[in-house]
């Protein structure tokens, strides 16, 4: 079963706008019966109204509540498909995404998983892992061939002791055969732990980062 705790939802009960204005409209009309009736009973005989004058303010009542009704079916549709977006968003909880993003949470046994992307021609490359305040904790040399390499840091430290907690920094050393700095694209391997549907485009929070779904490179399968 899908943990639903995790969805902040944007969608709301109560009565809608086209509701209160249907609402207004049948007071108006209301008024607008008892003031004919008043007027019919209270005419020249020898003068009456001119029932055209009626007609055409029927005419536009009629004219305003197929308004107000086809908002109303708009609205409905709305919600319909904001209820369609929040289950969809639901079936993303608990799965691993691949996000272009350099951060990760390291929950004290897990470790982290990155990928980074050779785009040209490499010499020499160092993956270091950087801790909240920005010290290496670990640093291994990279692949240097052209493409996409995974980098998996176990959560040990350089001296091989268990890493402490919490939210973990990839850092790619790399220049090419003239010394020239380059800089690979890196991307991180996160749970989804929740998503937040009360804007225009769900976001999703993919380990410590926040994103989009557009933003989501890849659903992963966990081993």
């Amino acid at each position: 079963m899908v943990d639903l705790t995790g969805i902040t939802s944007g969608t709301g009960t109560g009565l809608t706008r086209g509701d209160n204005s249907a609402a207004k409209l049948a007071d108006d009309f209301d008024d607008f019966l008892t003031l004919l009736t008043t007027q019919l009973q209270n005419q020249d005989p020898t003068d009456p109204m001119d029932s055209n004058e009626f007609t055409n303010q029927l005419v536009q009542f009629s004219s305003v509540e197929q308004q107000i009704q086809t908002n109303q079916n708009l609205e409905s549709l709305q919600s319909l498909l904001e209820m369609n977006n929040i289950a969809s968003a639901a079936s993303f909880l608990g799965s691993d995404a691949l996000i272009l993003g350099t951060t990760g949470d390291h929950d004290g046994s897990s470790g982290i998983k990155w990928q980074y992307q050779n785009t040209a021609v490499t010499d020499d490359l160092t993956v270091k892992v950087r801790n909240e305040t920005g010290t290496v904790v670990y640093s291994e040399a990279g692949l240097t061939t052209l493409g996409l390499h995974t980098f998996k840091w176990d959560g040990i430290d350089t001296a091989g002791n268990p890493a402490a907690p919490g939210k973990y920094t990839l850092d790619i050393a790399a220049t090419n055969a003239d010394g020239v700095e380059l800089d690979p694209p890196i991307a991180v391997q996160e749970t989804i732990t929740a998503v937040d549907t009360s804007g225009l485009e769900p976001i999703f929070t993919v380990g410590p980062n926040e994103v989009g779904q557009s933003e989501i490179l890849q659903l992963v399968h966990k081993n």
